[in-house]
């Protein structure tokens, strides 16, 4: 009889519980993008939201508050209600990054966010100046270790994963860069396709209309397999390097306390936009590969990324200033 009615308890509190997810979202949900509009998590975020929208009856509302690489919007986040209804677009420079860079952060990034959905991955390649003379790996190497120290090598700020993606190329070939620090990735990108910086690391995305133009050379990408955005670009791997490996992951999370129930609802409903034909071509197109795996997969991504760029951080002696 005890056993009975601890059950029936239980699945009184259960029910209501399992209601209220069937409810959710009653109202719009704000995707935090960690960025200014107009960049490449704007693409992931439209093409979600509107298959999320169709899937939900309520809009995913894209609200970007760029700054201090993002630490702004995620700390937003983190101190927000934690009822589902704010969530961020977060990566690497708001946790992992952020952890060993910034020993004084606002937020705890392994706990005041919690993982509800991987999406995609877009992996970092290694591009050159069309001006820069080395037409692959073994020349760009070549130049570097001809001219350490001398050979402009531009990342969008110090801390950022351009920068880091640079201080792991470095490490693991044992080559010394000038690092140029701007203020965004478009700056960069402009200034090497005039011929004012030698080298940078960025996304497919951010590189192909140069590369299609003649103003971008590219050389390698820093992950396991080619992309068919550019499948003539080999791999760091297929060259000898397979410890050059920048993955841009993109996930979203909200913040800690958010019903169990509500980051199972939406983690359905990012699972089932993601498996759209339409989301799929859309971050194809945008050089993404689709990862579309749960929170405990998340969780695991999370666990190992702490580890890989604190490791990186302190070989490198990287700070903010």
């Amino acid at each position: 009889m005890l056993r009975r009615c601890l059950f029936a308890l239980c699945l009184g509190a259960a029910l209501p519980q399992a209601a209220e997810a069937q409810r959710f979202p009653d109202r719009p949900v704000r995707l935090v993008i960690p960025y200014p509009a107009g960049g490449s998590l704007d693409v992931v975020g439209r093409a979600v939201g509107q298959r999320f929208q169709e899937l939900s009856g309520q809009p995913l509302v894209l609200d970007n508050r760029g700054g201090a690489s993002g630490v702004i919007a995620a700390d937003h986040v983190a101190k927000s209600r934690p009822d589902g209804t704010t969530l961020i677009l977060a990566s690497a420079p708001q946790l992992s990054i952020a952890s060993a860079l910034q020993p004084n952060l606002p937020y705890d990034p392994r706990v005041d966010l919690v993982p509800i959905t991987w999406l995609v991955s877009t992996p970092f390649a290694l591009f050159t100046a069309a001006q820069f003379a080395p037409r692959d790996l073994a020349g760009v190497l070549a130049a570097g270790r001809t001219n350490p120290g001398r050979i402009a090598f531009g990342s969008p700020g110090n801390g950022s994963l351009g920068h880091l993606a640079l201080a792991m190329f470095a490490q693991a070939t044992g080559t010394d860069w000038l690092h140029v620090p701007y203020r965004g990735a478009a700056q960069v990108m402009n200034d090497m396709a005039a011929g004012m910086i030698s080298l940078s690391f960025t996304t497919i995305a951010s590189a192909r209309p140069m590369v299609e133009g003649g103003q971008l050379r590219p050389i390698a990408i820093a992950a396991a397999a080619r992309s068919p955005a550019l499948p003539d670009m080999p791999t760091f791997a297929e060259l000898g390097l397979p410890q050059v490996d920048v993955p841009l992951w993109l996930g979203v999370m909200a913040p800690r306390g958010t019903p169990a129930v509500i980051i199972d609802r939406l983690n359905a409903l990012f699972l089932e936009a993601m498996a759209d034909p339409g989301v799929q071509r859309s971050m194809a197109a945008a050089g993404a590969t689709v990862a579309a795996e749960g929170p405990a997969r998340f969780a695991e991504l999370l666990e190992a990324d702490f580890p890989r760029w604190g490791e990186v951080i302190r070989r490198g002696d990287i700070t903010l200033n």
